[in-house]
């Protein structure tokens, strides 16, 4: 089993998208469809999304990415903050001239890096999609230990949580390539965020507002206490919010239930162009 990994490793894919230099080292960007404002798609690798990018490129240009020291891009930092990863999504996309404004689409942590980027760079953002953010349940007492779709594990867990994208429901409904290059990927790329370094992107997001900003939150069936708190403190960041929810997903909503994430994309979008 580890000769054949270390082959598979070996036999690299050629990446989808261009390799940028982002001052030292590359990252990979996959850009598909025209039109403004720019769907920038946070965190997840590039490939997770294809069963989502195909069908926003109908209606809008779309980009993803491999952040620095995962799938094709080059290795940053070893432990990279939540202002180097926003800092790399800024360098990145004007390296790489990527029109703005943008609609940010962070899934997991990307949706912290997401908010950061606002944040620090306000201007450049049009409308904001959160797909199953972080989540960091309560201390005490220690959360429920996840049984499957309808109770979710903890985004960010003090423990490690056995469970990868190839259990997400419906893994096996993308294309046989996409799957090969999950399993590629995989090994050669950082696990989950800890607890600490979610903590720390908690601490630098603060409690930063987004106005009137176009934004949609997605959330899964997730009945770990405190996770539906969170999901109400996310709407009431903007007055001009929507709540879409993927009943029959996990984690990986854009795996398991592309077409809630496709229509929380779309919606921002027709909103940010209105």
């Amino acid at each position: 089993m580890v000769i054949a990994a270390l082959l598979f490793l070996m036999a690299a894919p050629p990446p989808m998208g261009t390799m940028v230099d982002v001052g030292g080292y590359r990252v990979h960007l996959y850009c598909t469809g025209s039109g403004s404002p720019t769907v920038v798609i946070v965190c997840g690798f590039s490939f997770d999304w294809a069963l989502v990018q195909p069908e926003v490129v109908k209606f809008a240009r779309v980009c993803t990415y491999d952040a620095s020291g995962t799938a094709w891009s080059d290795p940053g930092s070893a432990h990279p903050t939540c202002d180097a990863r926003a800092d790399e999504i800024h360098r990145l996309f004007a390296a790489a001239k990527v029109p703005r404004p943008y609609v940010l689409v962070g899934f997991s942590t990307g949706a912290l890096f997401a908010r950061l980027y606002a944040k620090e760079h306000p201007v450049d953002v049009a409308g904001m999609v959160l797909v199953d953010h972080a989540f960091l349940p309560p201390k005490s007492p220690p959360p429920p230990i996840a049984t499957g779709p309808d109770s979710g594990p903890s985004v960010i867990s003090t423990v490690p949580v056995a469970f990868g994208v190839e259990d997400e429901p419906g893994f096996d409904k993308l294309p046989q390539d996409i799957q090969d290059l999950e399993r590629w990927a995989e090994p050669i790329s950082p696990g989950r965020a800890t607890a600490k370094q979610a903590e720390a992107c908690f601490e630098q997001v603060g409690e930063a507002m987004l106005g009137d900003l176009p934004l949609a939150v997605v959330s899964t069936a997730d009945d770990t206490r405190g996770y539906a708190e969170l999901q109400a403190q996310l709407l009431a960041l903007s007055s001009h919010s929507r709540h879409f929810i993927a009943p029959r997903s996990f984690h990986s909503i854009e795996i398991s239930q592309p077409e809630v994430v496709i229509e929380a994309i779309r919606s921002v979008v027709e909103a940010a162009r209105k």
